[in-house]
């Protein structure tokens, strides 16, 4: 099944990390903002413990990055997925 992208969906955003390891790459809880005619690139408001970013479509948005699979690659930082269901 797949959802289709609308303003106000929650989705989970994937952090880059930082370059030396200090910080990994994590997932962020984060809304749309905004949502590309391809359906797959999104602005986003991403809640972090550090305060709020913005990631709109005029900045290039982000990406939609789903993996499946018993050993899935990891995620792409700058990337955004549906939250996993539990």
């Amino acid at each position: 099944m797949y959802a289709t992208p609308s303003i106000g969906r929650i989705v989970h955003y994937v952090s880059y990390g930082t370059p030396g390891g200090e910080y990994t790459s994590q997932c962020r809880a984060a809304q749309i903002t905004e949502v590309a005619p391809d359906g797959n690139t999104v602005g986003l408001a991403v809640i972090s413990p550090t305060g709020l970013f913005f990631h709109s479509l005029a900045q290039g948005g982000c990406e939609h990055h789903e993996t499946y699979g018993v050993n899935p690659p990891a995620r792409r930082g700058g990337t955004w997925h549906w939250p996993e269901q539990v």
